[in-house]
């Protein structure tokens, strides 16, 4: 069953992604995954389109050029448009992807926690260009060396002096951290109160003690940008801190919130990095032989076409259900994660049995097999491990809190 045939818009927002995405992001893909470079130009592009996570947050309608009904208890479809969305842009490439949709995952906390003043100052410090004549982007600190999945076991430390809060301690992994204009910085308020004194704090580039640090190196997912942030005793007003003093659920509870909101997104991310490769493959087994028969005439490989096919329309469908869930205000905590990790696992199984069938051909650097390969593994690991995901998906089954 087709999933857009009775959404006009969803397949809309799809078809126009495809566009982009096969027009202008895969034309680029593997010369920003060599050179481990931003797509600056494609990203000022985008932007002028509202094809970035920003647009929301900017006043701007976004994707579908359409106003959600301001009534929160009528149904949305901005979840499932940034599904639809998200698996076009991945298929096209998901480093790209990234550096796209990465100012994003600042924007959620401030558009969700943020008031009319806070999200006002954070619109101007991403207003126009930055030094260099690139688009203004932004970052969410919340990763660090020794935390890992565990965002409760922050060792980043804010505390009160005067109006000020002064905040100290250093963050990894962190998408647009070296060249963000505008950062969401979380940090532990009040130790002795665990996590209800995980605050975000929204601070600006160049206030004194912000030091962009290291860009790493990494395996996949190489046009998107992903750098240390340390923060060295970096003073910030009272009012850039997000949500209200003393309400413990304004803190590290709507961060996880947050997350549970995008991993759907990430799933359908994966999802389109399989079917990139599946494609692929299918294309090549349709004009290939084996063994001096056609490849597709053989049964092993053609279960194995199957299989791939049969997954990434799993991996599709949890997505758009827990999307669907979302945007009708339903707790889709659980099927949100089977959506991140099935997709996630679904990403790296068919990327790796490509390169299997490929054979030598694949595991040449460039090949563009090669690169799915690299850039599925990222999402078994990024926003919540697969372990974790399991540990929520447990929790709920057994009735018990899955924080």
């Amino acid at each position: 069953m087709d999933i857009f045939h009775d959404n006009p818009l969803l397949a809309g927002v799809r078809q126009m992604v495809h566009a982009f995405a096969q027009s202008q992001i895969r034309s680029i893909a593997d010369k920003h995954d060599r050179e481990e470079s931003m797509p600056w130009e494609l990203m000022k592009q985008a932007k002028a389109l509202g094809m970035t996570q920003t647009a929301a947050l900017e006043g701007r309608k976004g994707l579908t050029g359409v106003d959600e009904d301001p009534d929160p208890k009528k149904p949305k479809s901005q979840a499932r448009i940034m599904v639809a969305a998200s698996e076009e842009m991945a298929w096209g490439c998901a480093g790209i992807s990234l550096a796209l949709g990465g100012s994003g995952l600042a924007c959620s906390p401030v558009a969700r926690m943020g008031s009319e003043e806070q999200m006002q100052e954070f619109r101007k410090l991403l207003k126009g260009d930055d030094e260099h004549g690139r688009v203004k982007i932004a970052a969410m600190a919340l990763s660090e060396p020794a935390t890992g999945s565990d965002i409760s076991g922050l060792a980043t430390r804010a505390h009160k002096d005067g109006n000020h809060w002064v905040i100290r301690g250093s963050k990894q992994w962190i998408t647009n951290g070296q060249s963000a204009s505008a950062y969401v910085v979380w940090a532990q308020t009040e130790p002795a109160a665990g996590r209800a004194g995980v605050r975000g704090f929204i601070v600006a580039r160049g206030t004194p003690g912000l030091v962009p640090g290291k860009k790493e190196t990494k395996l996949g997912i190489r046009a998107s940008e992903t750098a240390q942030v340390h923060f060295e005793d970096v003073r910030v007003h009272e009012d850039m801190m997000l949500g209200i003093a003393g309400e413990g659920a304004h803190g590290l509870a709507d961060t996880k919130k947050m997350l549970d909101s995008t991993r759907p997104a990430v799933g359908a991310q994966a999802t389109g990095i399989a079917r990139a490769a599946f494609e692929h493959l299918l294309d090549r087994v349709r004009g290939a032989s084996l063994h001096g028969t056609p490849m597709a005439s053989h049964q092993h490989v053609m279960f194995e076409l199957a299989e791939m096919e049969m997954e990434i329309a799993a991996s599709r469908l949890l997505s758009h259900r827990a999307a669907w869930m979302a945007d009708h205000h339903q707790d889709n905590v659980a099927v949100a994660s089977m959506a991140k990790a099935h997709g996630a696992r679904t990403a790296q199984w068919v990327t790796t049995r490509a390169m299997v069938l490929l054979g030598e051909e694949a595991l040449v650097p460039g090949h563009p097999v090669e690169k799915w390969y690299r850039d599925a593994k990222i999402y078994d690991i990024f926003e919540g491990t697969g372990q974790i995901q399991r540990r929520i998906i447990a929790k709920q089954q057994t009735g018990q809190n899955p924080t």
